[in-house]
C-alpha cells in the first residue's frame, strides 16, 4: 500500500490507499509513534500493511533502518506507547529490587557488572545496560545514603583511592587466576594506602618478602609504561581496562613521589647547578617543563611546568628553590635572557657550547655569502676554543682590532659584555664548560615524551612528568648499568622498587637468571641423548 507524507506549516499527515491521519504536529515524538502505529496495523493476511521501507519516509529517509530502529526500541520498551515517547526502558519491581541487592554487596559496580549479576540471579538473559540504568534510575538516593552511610560505619567504604587500587589488584588476581594471562596473587589484608606499605618499597633494608603483592605487579606495569609498552597491552595482559592501568601506575607514582622528593632535597646540596626548559604540548598548547639539575650527582632536584619562560617565570622558580633551602653559588644556562632573574645572588655561567652555537646563527642573520661566513666563523669561534682564561682574552682583542673591517663589532661588544658568564668556565675544574649533563637528561625525556604525542590535560601533563621522574631516577642507565639514584643512596640495588623495575622477570615472577654457566656434566644422559635426536 503506498504511502504519502503531507507536510504543511509545521504540521504533517499521512495519506494512503482507503487510510489518512489528521494533521499532528510535526515532532520527533509523533514521527515516532506514527511509524510504530502503522508498522503494527497488518491486514487479512496477518502481515503488516506498510513495509519499512516506505514508513521511513515519515521521518524523511529512504533509509529502512531509520523505521525499524523505532519498532525495535518500542519492543525494547515494553511495547508501551508512553515509556517509548519518553525514550525509557521499562523494568518492573522485580528487576529494581535485583540491582538494590547487588548494589548492598558492592555499591561502586558498573553497568555491566550489574547486568551480568542481575541476569543470573533472575534466571534471564535479556535483561540489557539500557534496563540496568533504568532501574538505578528508580532506586532513591536516600536508599544509598543509608547503605554507604552503614559502610563507613563498618570500615568498609574507603575514601582513599590508594584502598580501591589494592582492592581491584586482588581482585585481578582472583578474576585471572588460572588464566594464560598474567595474573597477580592474592593480596588480602594488604592496604596500600598504608604509608608503611609504600615507605618499604625504598627502603633499603626492606626485603623482597615484606612487599605485597599488588605493589610488585604495580611496579612491573610502571617499568613496562615508561620503557613504552601501551596501557592498552598492559590492559589485555592484565584483563582491565587501559584506563585503570593508568589509574594504578599514577596512584602508585603519586604516592612514592613525596618520599623521593625529601630524599633529593635532603641529600643533594645543589651549589652548582643547570637549568633548563623543555617544550611541551598540552591540549594543543605549549607549555615550558623547567628542570633544575645538580652538577654534582646529575639529579633533578626541581622542576616546574610553567606556561612561559619570561623572567617572572624564572623568579618563581628561584622563589620555589629558597622554599625547599636550595641556594646554588652557580647557574650554568644555555643563555636565555630571563636566566639572569633567577637568583641573582648566583653566578650565571653561560654554555660555551650554546655560544658557539650563537656564533652560526648570528652570521647567518648578518651576512649571505657563504665564503665569508665561513672565514669569520672560524676566527670567531677559535676565541673560546682553548682551556686558558687569558688566551680568550687575547684573541678577542686581536678579533676587536680586526672587527670593523670584517663587519662584526656588535658581536664582538655582545661579547665582551657576557665575558663574565663566558669565562669562569674556561679550564675550569670545578664548573662545567657546557650543559651536556641537563641535555642528556632532556634527551632521556624525548624518548618518553615522543610515544606519548603531547598531554591531554594540564594535571595529567604533572603526573605523567613525576611518573617520568621517578622512573628516571630508579631505572639502570644502559653505558654504566646503574640508576641515577645510586649517586646519592650507594646501597639503592636493596630497595624493593629498584629491583621491581630494573629486574622484573627475578624479583615479580620468580624466574631463575638465564645467563647462568651450564656445563655438560650437569646433565642428566637421558635429556643428552634426547637433545640428539
Amino acid at each position: 500500500m503506498a504511502l504519502r507524507i503531507v507536510r504543511n506549516d509545521n504540521q504533517f499527515r499521512v495519506e494512503g490507499q482507503g487510510l489518512s491521519l489528521d494533521w499532528l504536529s510535526d515532532t520527533r515524538a509523533n514521527r515516532k509513534a506514527v511509524i510504530v502505529f502503522l508498522r503494527l496495523l497488518s491486514g487479512s493476511n496477518g502481515q503488516p500493511l506498510f513495509s519499512h521501507q516506505e514508513l521511513a519516509q515519515v521521518v524523511g529517509s529512504s533509509n529502512r533502518q531509520a523505521s525499524s530502529r523505532h519498532v525495535e526500541l518500542f519492543n525494547a520498551c515494553g511495547r508501551d506507547f508512553m515509556v517509548f515517547v519518553r525514550h525509557q526502558r521499562k523494568v518492573d519491581d522485580s528487576v529494581v529490587q535485583a540491582v538494590l541487592t547487588q548494589l548492598h554487596e558492592n555499591p561502586l559496580a558498573t553497568v555491566g557488572q550489574l547486568k551480568a549479576k542481575v541476569n543470573f540471579a533472575l534466571g534471564v538473559k535479556n535483561l540489557s545496560e539500557a534496563n540496568i540504568t533504568a532501574a538505578l534510575e528508580q532506586i532513591s538516593a536516600k536508599q544509598m545514603r543509608c547503605l554507604m552511610a552503614k559502610q563507613l560505619k563498618a570500615g568498609k567504604a574507603h575514601y582513599k583511592e590508594e584502598y580501591l587500587l589494592g582492592e581491584l589488584m586482588s581482585q585481578l588476581g582472583k578474576d585471572t587466576a588460572g588464566t594464560e594471562q598474567v595474573a597477580t596473587a592474592d593480596g588480602v589484608g594488604m592496604a596500600i594506602s598504608d604509608p608503611t606499605a609504600i615507605r618499604a618499597l625504598v627502603n633499603p633494608e626492606a626485603k623482597l618478602g615484606e612487599v605485597a603483592s599488588p605493589l610488585k605487579w604495580i611496579s612491573f606495569m610502571m617499568a613496562l609504561y615508561y620503557h613504552g609498552v601501551p596501557l592498552s597491552v598492559c590492559g589485555k595482559w592484565f584483563n582491565v581496562h587501559k584506563t585503570t592501568v593508568l589509574r594504578w601506575i599514577l596512584g602508585l607514582t603519586l604516592s612514592l613521589w613525596p618520599l623521593v622528593s625529601d630524599l633529593l632535597t635532603a641529600r643533594v646540596k645543589g651549589t652548582i647547578v643547570y637549568i633548563d626548559e623543555k617544550w611541551i604540548k598540552i591540549r594543543g598548547k605549549w607549555y615550558y617543563w623547567f628542570v633544575v639539575l645538580d652538577q654534582q650527582t646529575a639529579l633533578p632536584i626541581f622542576a616546574q611546568l610553567l606556561k612561559t619562560r619570561s623572567r617572572w617565570a624564572c623568579r618563581s622558580i628561584g622563589c620555589h628553590l629558597k622554599r625547599l633551602k636550595i641556594i646554588p653559588q652557580v647557574i650554568i644556562t644555555d643563555g636565555l635572557s630571563s636566566y639572569r632573574y633567577l637568583l641573582q645572588s648566583a653566578k650565571h655561567i653561560t654554555c660555551l657550547f650554546h655560544h658557539q652555537q650563537g656564533v652560526s646563527r648570528w652570521l647567518k642573520q648578518n651576512f649571505t655569502d657563504e665564503k665569508e661566513i665561513a672565514h669569520r666563523k672560524s676566527l670567531m669561534k677559535r676565541t673560546f676554543q682553548t682551556n686558558d682564561k687569558r688566551t680568550v682574552i687575547r684573541r678577542l682583542d686581536a678579533i676587536k682590532s680586526i672587527a670593523q673591517s670584517l663587519g662584526i663589532t656588535q658581536w664582538v661588544q655582545q661579547t665582551e659584555e657576557d665575558l663574565p658568564k663566558l669565562i669562569p668556565a674556561v679550564g675550569s675544574q670545578r664548573i662545567p664548560a657546557t650543559t651536556n649533563a641537563i641535555e642528556r637528561f632532556f634527551r632521556t625525556f624525548n624518548r618518553f615524551y615522543k610515544v606519548r604525542c603531547g598531554f591531554f590535560s594540564l594535571i595529567s601533563a604533572k603526573r605523567e612528568l613525576i611518573f617520568f621522574l621517578i622512573m628516571y631516577l630508579f631505572v639502570q642507565q644502559p653505558h654504566n648499568k646503574q640508576a641515577p639514584i645510586e649517586a646519592i643512596i650507594p646501597t639503592a640495588r636493596g630497595m624493593p622498587f629498584y629491583q621491581f623495575v630494573n629486574q622484573p622477570l627475578k624479583t615479580v615472577f620468580g624466574g631463575q637468571n638465564v645467563n647462568q654457566k651450564v656445563h655438560m656434566a650437569d646433565f642428566q644422559p637421558q635429556h643428552c641423548m634426547a637433545t640428539q635426536i
